[in-house]
């Protein structure tokens, strides 16, 4: 009875631990070797349920990362199959972003995805877009990208220094 007793308080201290060392990612940078570039923008794959509720579980939102509409969907991935190839699933490795963003734990359910549970997407079957369980994705526009108005006054600020050098040699 002993051991039994000291097993069951063994196994109950590792789920802590676990579950705390799966956390223990939150809020960090991103490494880029997680982020997925497509449609001009930045994805990742940020856990097994739904990043808004009802969920089963909590998606932090940070670092510019949000809960992607459908333009953004429409912009990056055409289907199923596009959203599939571009985080490599199941052909290789997909990149887990989960430990960054998931209060809950640190998977993704790959599974889920093939069978189209993606919260939100336009291309997969309504009732799998709005479940709680579905497979959590998050976006954020390329970073490094100048808006067209910052290169506007850019130019503007160029021509203005050259104006003044020239006013000056004369």
């Amino acid at each position: 009875m002993k051991k039994i007793t000291c097993l069951i308080v063994l196994l109950f201290v590792f789920m802590i631990v676990g579950n705390a060392l799966a956390l223990s990612h939150l809020g960090e940078a991103v490494p880029d070797s997680l982020i997925v570039h497509a449609g001009g923008l930045e994805w990742v794959y940020a856990g097994p349920c739904a990043p808004e509720n009802p969920s089963c579980g909590v998606v932090m939102l940070y670092a510019g990362f949000e809960i992607p509409d459908y333009s953004e969907w429409n912009a990056s991935f055409s289907s199923l199959s596009d959203l599939l190839a571009a985080f490599n699933i199941p052909n290789g490795p997909t990149p887990n972003a989960a430990p960054y963003f998931n209060t809950v734990g640190d998977h993704i359910d790959i599974g889920d995805a093939q069978g189209g549970w993606i919260w939100g997407a336009p291309f997969v079957d309504a009732s799998h877009a709005s479940n709680p369980a579905s497979e959590a994705f998050l976006v954020r526009g390329a970073v490094g990208v100048p808006e067209p108005a910052t290169m506007l006054l850019f130019s503007l600020g160029l021509i203005e220094i050259a104006g003044v050098r020239r006013k000056f040699k004369k």
